[in-house]
């Protein structure tokens, strides 16, 4: 639906440095993945099978050095994880789950990809963290427009049933599908899964599978789009808030948001009531019936703001002339975004930026909206329509895979991530300044940034920087990569210095004299 369609295709056709004994290639790309998600890439591609989670670790303490020191109070994840596969090991899937939300780690299904099965289930366990009181572990999976997140019941081939029942007999097997179901119960209940997609799940046959590609099956699965500004999914701010009304009755009355429509009994009415504190409300009446939801409205001051909406659900008004509020939605541009109630943010709809997805029809399959905020994705992650050229690098680097907008090659112990995109990309790694790292060097000047240090967690070496050129930028971050933590030798920092000092992007380079 895009113009970038093409170039976010070319990208992900190739990824860097497989490791380890699985079925799924797990890779990492690069060290940035968005403005949003300033943290490394990784990248899940193939069938789910065992030994996934020991790769995918393996990966992780490889190459991902600065973890929970670099995450501030307002909370992110330490890395991302993008995923192609058409399913897999079940169990392999529900182990790889628990894998990313104890590491804090991200998930992402891009625009063209898709993940089925067990690939789902390892989706649903990307989660972020916070220092913050009150928050801690958060979820954070999303999906993109043009993606597939397809899930069904575990099931066995005809085959493999026919054997199981021929080998342990007709209740045997029966007993270890039950088991299996109810642990998929079990584990969706712990991943805050809406229970209507437990019931489309299991009404499943083994060819079908529940896709998440609408605005309710994202809100059934407690899935968000990627943080962009909600100005770019919404054309028509009544109308906007009327949806979020709709997943605020679904909340409240623990229903599917599609059943919730016959509630509304107006059209959008300017105010339409005042509420303590936040006064005027407009919105959408409901019900006249004393000490019952009356209206679900939205503050008129936040309907004035730029993306920071507050909607509830409001009862009648008291003796006061007041509504007083009930289940709430509260969207933040920058910050955190809720809805419903609850203290636990892994038990109730809790997001990092904006929950886009509320605010668009239930029904329509998101990506033929075809909305500016899927080209708002494309600008997150520093896409550009023809992506600029990867710098000149010194040329005894072992090159082990590449993207047009990504490299990653090594030289001995150092490995190197080269990024380029738009501006965006060097002014978001500039913006991130010293959190988790400490600097033995960081200059800024009007060539280029240059960092220097080591990761506060892991204590490994990195030279680290970023040259801008016109609207096109790259930022390369070299990074030591010893075996059992040991120091790096002259060598590897002379690899370093050679990286930093011969590095030359579109002509642009630092100074290092």
């Amino acid at each position: 639906m895009r113009l970038l369609a093409l170039s976010i295709a070319l990208l992900s056709i190739a990824f860097a440095l497989p490791f380890g004994a699985s079925a799924a290639t797990i890779s990492i790309v690069s060290m940035q993945y968005s403005a949003t998600h300033p943290v490394p890439h990784l990248h899940y591609e193939g069938t789910t099978e065992d030994g996934d989670v020991a790769t995918l670790q393996s990966m992780y303490e490889t190459f991902v050095k600065c973890r929970l020191s670099c995450i501030g109070p307002d909370g992110g994840a330490t890395a991302v994880l993008t995923l192609n596969g058409p399913g897999g090991s079940y169990y392999e899937g529900l182990a790889l789950a628990d894998f990313l939300r104890a590491n804090h780690i991200a998930t992402v299904v891009e625009r063209g990809s898709t993940c089925y099965s067990a690939c789902a289930f390892a989706f649903l366990g990307g989660s972020g963290w916070s220092s913050q009181e009150g928050v801690g572990t958060y979820v954070d999976r999303m999906v993109e427009p043009g993606s597939i997140v397809g899930f069904h019941a575990p099931y066995a081939d005809e085959e493999s049933f026919t054997n199981a029942i021929n080998e342990r007999g007709a209740m045997a097997t029966q007993g270890q599908t039950r088991d299996s179901l109810a642990l998929m119960v079990k584990e969706l209940v712990k991943w805050n899964v809406d229970p209507e997609v437990i019931f489309r799940m299991v009404g499943m046959g083994p060819d079908e599978t529940y896709n998440l590609v609408t605005a309710e099956d994202l809100y059934l699965a407690r899935v968000t789009l990627p943080p962009t500004p909600s100005s770019g999914w919404i054309t028509d701010l009544p109308s906007a808030v009327r949806e979020v009304c709709l997943r605020l009755l679904a909340i409240d009355e623990r229903a599917d948001p599609y059943d919730m429509q016959w509630r509304f009994e107006s059209d959008y009415t300017p105010s339409i009531g005042k509420a303590e504190f936040v006064g005027p409300i407009s919105g959408y009446k409901l019900g006249d019936r004393l000490l019952d939801i009356g209206n679900c409205s939205a503050t008129d001051a936040s309907m004035a703001s730029d993306g920071d909406y507050e909607v509830a659900l409001y009862f009648t008004p008291g003796l006061d002339g007041l509504n007083a509020p009930s289940t709430s939605f509260f969207n933040r541009q920058h910050g955190w975004s809720s809805a419903g109630v609850g203290r636990d943010p892994l038990k109730r709809i809790f997001a990092k930026g904006p929950l886009n997805s509320f605010f668009l029809p239930l029904d329509v399959n998101i990506d033929a909206l075809d909305l500016p905020g899927e080209a708002d994705i494309d600008a997150n992650r520093f896409n550009t329509l023809l992506p600029p050229l990867l710098p000149t690098m010194p040329a005894d680097l072992v090159v082990d895979a590449s993207t047009p907008s990504s490299r990653v090659s090594h030289l001995g112990d150092v490995f190197v991530f080269e990024r380029v995109g738009s501006r965006q990309l060097y002014d978001s790694a500039l913006a991130q300044g010293a959190l988790g790292r400490a600097y033995t060097n960081d200059v800024t000047t009007d060539t280029g940034f240059v960092r220097e240090g080591a990761f506060v967690d892991t204590a490994a070496t990195f030279v680290w920087f970023g040259i801008p050129n016109g609207e096109s930028s790259a930022v390369v971050e070299a990074i030591v990569v010893k075996p059992n933590g040991e120091a790096p030798t002259d060598e590897d920092l002379a690899t370093l210095r050679r990286v930093q000092c011969e590095a030359d992007f579109l002509g642009a380079t630092l100074n290092c004299g």
